[in-house]
């Protein structure tokens, strides 16, 4: 994962708090869904520094599958251990070889968590007879179907934390501004993609950068894009029904305080249209400003051939200038014979087109993103 990611607020924030329980000396469960963004591990090491008290080990689980938890602990870390000593989370809680020592246990599986659960609650528990410096920790990651069957936290040298809610649409415009950064693109189409790829990812690092290294056009019709992540990810089509969405299997998430369907999950079964309404909030939030930033130059530009007041066809009388909308200024600019320049003309017909589109809450057209009058516009702008 780029590193970049885990230096964002909201993984940053999520490493610290697991970062500050293990110097609490306390241990670590944390329950991920199925694709969460790698690097976690190597995120809280980093954070804990160099000059930590513990001795950071990575203990894979899977390839001891059938070995006993505290088995596999003094194989692997106390080789000297007594051989008549009873191997148990209560015996290595006290081993003085054993201490000082941060565990990471990647790859646990469905068949040796219900072990390792047990000996994890069993040496939490002996861990309050240890000085905190002379503990080792346990940090265990409960991936996917496992994140549903975390150990009750009722001791306190054990806590739980779990990855949702973590993201939010800053952290993920951060990220996907990132990508952009030496894309050759006219700036207003670089500021839509960035606001359309943050839109679609949501909190999935992956989709923005798939996306982010699209064309325009394909950015724009992610859907084929969107697919392909499903099927690499096996999501098969009873995943893909409502009732099957679940955050263990990385389809929904909470961001800012509500429930979210990942972009790819909707690509087959989007009867809503959920994904055009994330292209077109995204377009909302870069083109309608860009519209009355350019409605406001207009006006100063023929502010002393421009004619109010006005009756609209719905009846409303304009009185001041200012309140004149890019329909009104294409029309007094046509109806009135006022002489203005065919370019000028026709990137105000195209302001109107974009702002008309945008108010009906229909996405842009590829035509009316990459049309010479408003990309030739800001070309000769530069």
């Amino acid at each position: 994962m780029n590193r970049l990611w885990w230096q964002l607020p909201g993984p940053q924030r999520f490493v610290s708090q697991i970062t500050r329980a293990l110097r609490e000396g306390k241990n670590v469960i944390i329950t991920l869904p199925e694709f969460a963004p790698t690097g976690l591990g190597t995120a809280i090491h980093e954070a804990l520094g160099d000059g930590t008290a513990w001795f950071w080990h990575t203990l894979n689980i899977r390839e001891a599958d059938d070995i006993m938890p505290a088995q596999i602990l003094c194989s692997r870390l106390v080789p000297e251990i007594s051989p008549d000593a009873i191997l148990n989370a209560h015996t290595l809680s006290k081993e003085e070889s054993f201490a000082g020592k941060i565990i990471w246990l990647a790859e646990m599986t469905p068949s040796t968590w219900p072990a390792w659960k047990e000996f994890i609650v069993d040496y939490a528990h002996a861990c309050r007879a240890r000085s905190l410096l002379d503990r080792t920790l346990f940090c265990v990651p409960l991936i996917g179907e496992l994140a549903l069957y975390p150990p009750r936290v009722d001791d306190v040298c054990l806590s739980h934390y779990r990855w949702e809610g973590v993201i939010d649409s800053l952290d993920m415009l951060l990220f996907t501004s990132n990508f952009f950064q030496n894309r050759q693109m006219p700036s207003l189409q670089k500021r839509m993609a960035i606001a359309v790829v943050t839109n679609l990812a949501l909190w999935d690092p992956v989709v923005s950068e798939r996306l982010a290294h699209e064309d325009i056009e394909q950015i724009l019709h992610p859907l084929p894009i969107l697919q392909e992540i499903a099927t690499d990810r096996r999501w098969s089509p009873p995943d893909l029904e409502a009732s099957s969405w679940s955050w263990h299997k990385g389809i929904v998430e909470t961001m800012e305080g509500s429930k979210k369907i990942h972009s790819a999950a909707l690509a087959e079964h989007d009867a809503a249209r959920e994904i055009e309404r994330r292209i077109w909030s995204a377009e909302v939030g870069v083109m309608l400003p860009f519209v009355e930033e350019k409605r406001q130059e207009i006006l100063a530009q023929f502010a002393g051939i421009l004619k109010v007041p006005i009756t609209t066809r719905f009846g409303e009388i304009i009185n001041d200038l200012h309140d004149l909308e890019i329909g009104h200024i294409e029309s007094q600019l046509i109806n009135n014979k006022i002489t203005v320049n065919s370019a000028t003309l026709r990137l105000v017909q195209r302001l109107r087109e974009i702002r008309n589109c945008l108010s009906h809450l229909e996405p842009l057209s590829l035509e009316l993103v990459l049309c010479e009058e408003i990309n030739g516009f800001l070309e000769r702008l530069s």
